[in-house]
């Protein structure tokens, strides 16, 4: 759970969002956001190790605030999907699955949709997710990939680019009490299969090695 000052951090983040601002009020950040964050992650070692993304954007090739103005942790998040937890001031988003797949895994991705019993394993996978109020990614694509009929069975699943399921809760008063860690960790179990089918089904990139 996040007490009331951090999103007293962020909106005041939001309206001083430079380095030296960020700098002068690190202890708040630490304090307020961070250190709950960590603590979340403790109940959550089951699901994998945290990674803790850095609060610094870059701004080398993209007109962006230099400090990012959400707090967000990665769990047990490898080659082939993880979970992941972030605050913001658009809400507490928690999800689960592959984010951005690459070319090979997407591939794999659409084999075992086409083939019916890994897909139905996938469809199990989701709407556990979906049953604790999750959201499956909407399809990206607008046609057919490559080599699959547009009147597929399963043609929305295979216009997917995005394999993942979440849910970005509003900012409520729960936030700041034991529910919200129970909150995030309901969440990210039920989607748990998914992350465990795409492992099994999908699996890491082999694009560097294959070069």
């Amino acid at each position: 759970m996040w007490p009331p000052e951090a999103l007293d951090f962020l909106r005041d983040l939001e309206a001083n969002n430079d380095r030296d601002w960020f700098k002068a009020n690190r202890s708040r950040y630490d304090d307020f956001l961070l250190e709950p964050a960590r603590a979340l992650a403790d109940k959550l070692t089951h699901l994998g190790e945290p990674h803790f993304f850095r609060p610094w954007n870059d701004t080398r090739f993209h007109m962006r605030p230099p400090i990012k103005e959400q707090l967000g942790v990665a769990i047990g998040y490898g080659g082939a999907g993880g979970f992941y937890f972030e605050l913001s001031l658009d809400g507490l988003l928690v999800a689960g699955g592959m984010h951005r797949p690459a070319s090979d895994q997407l591939t794999r991705f659409r084999a075992a949709i086409d083939d019916g019993r890994r897909a139905r394993s996938f469809e199990r996978a989701v709407a556990t997710a979906e049953a604790a109020g999750l959201e499956a990614a909407p399809p990206e694509l607008k046609r057919a990939p490559r080599g699959f009929a547009p009147d597929h069975p399963r043609i929305d699943r295979l216009r997917l680019k995005q394999l993942t399921v979440h849910r970005r809760h509003d900012l409520e008063p729960w936030l700041h009490k034991p529910a919200c860690d129970k909150r995030v960790q309901k969440g990210l179990e039920s989607a748990r299969p998914l992350v465990e089918w795409l492992m099994e089904s999908v699996g890491p990139s082999r694009a560097k090695r294959e070069r």
